[in-house]
């Protein structure tokens, strides 16, 4: 049974259900156990794509299709309208399972119909600006490493140490702020490398200036086949585990929001790529570290300063 919003205690897997689902039901659907004003159904469409669905007694919003999400909204006798989520790119499925869980868990609990119909619509407006036009080229493997390395220091350091809202908010880098972490007192700074890798590229003054004192961390990755069983070892199972644990609802759209700035297509075959986390060493950053500064560079003409960092050097200013 799934509960209201803020207990997470859904226990609907949506990857098992639709992996349940026989290759007959093609045009049918089930219903969800789920209490809500709306009814809520899985299956597949009619011309063979996996299908979430909402039933209202009276029109939803409207809401515009995708190149890989379609949506298809009607009448179907009186007091009778349907609102269908259709996954047009088969390898998008686990974006879409999480999709699932987060939009039904939106209407989760809520007895008015014209309140769930504007949670759903909200929800999928937010998700809309992620499920973009697949890129023709792919995003690099430097990028993936460094939105992986973002989301993982989020769910397993910040989470823990400033609470999930606060740690939220404070997720700076999909802002194009020059520190990736802003929170109270200090900054986090976050690189992620190979697991060979022997230096740590900084790509501007700003990054590692501050008049307070704040982290660098550089987590060392290794990129492991599909076959790896390691716990949140992709982007997307990552954005899976992070949005079961916000409890608000506002933060949820902040955190959505985020990721969608980040200008990555989660729709792309790379949100699965699958990495393992070798090592995190988070080191402090103060007047002693080595790091350019503008104040260090006092040569007229001097701009988009780029330097690295050898990480063997930077034992002294590991942080236990």
């Amino acid at each position: 049974m799934m509960m209201v919003k803020g207990q997470k205690t859904m226990t609907i897997d949506f990857e098992d259900i639709y992996a349940s689902l026989s290759a007959q039901l093609t045009g049918n659907q089930r219903k969800l156990p789920v209490i809500s004003s709306l009814g809520i159904y899985f299956g597949y469409s009619p011309d063979g794509f996996l299908r979430l669905s909402f039933l209202s007694s009276c029109p939803a919003p409207r809401l515009d299709s995708t190149k890989n999400l379609r949506v298809t909204q009607g009448e179907e006798s009186k007091c009778v309208f349907w609102t269908c989520f259709d996954l047009l790119q088969n390898e998008s499925k686990k974006v879409f399972f999480t999709f699932c869980d987060n939009i039904v868990e939106s209407v989760a609990g809520v007895t008015d119909e014209q309140k769930a119909l504007q949670n759903m619509k909200k929800r999928f407006v937010t998700w809309k600006a992620m499920f973009r036009k697949k890129s023709t080229s792919g995003i690099q493997i430097k990028e993936q490493q460094g939105v992986y390395g973002e989301l993982y220091f989020l769910k397993n350091y910040m989470f823990d140490v400033y609470g999930v809202n606060s740690a939220v908010n404070s997720w700076s880098g999909p802002n194009l702020l020059s520190k990736d972490f802003v929170i109270e007192d200090t900054w986090y700074e976050i690189k992620t490398v190979g697991a060979n890798a022997s230096m740590v590229n900084i790509s501007s003054l700003a990054q590692l200036s501050s008049s307070s004192p704040g982290r660098l961390v550089i987590i060392r990755v290794e990129q492991v086949s599909p076959e790896f069983s390691g716990d949140d070892a992709s982007i997307s199972e990552l954005l899976k585990s992070i949005l079961q644990m916000i409890n608000d609802d506002a933060v949820e759209e902040i955190f959505l929001s985020k990721l969608s700035a980040i200008g990555i297509d989660i729709s792309d075959v790379s949100m699965e790529t699958k990495f393992n986390v070798k090592t995190l060493h988070r080191y402090i950053v103060d007047d002693s570290f080595p790091r350019l500064t503008e104040e260090s560079i006092q040569i007229p003409g001097i701009s988009d300063v780029h330097y690295s960092l050898i990480i063997n050097a930077l034992n002294a200013y590991l942080e236990e």
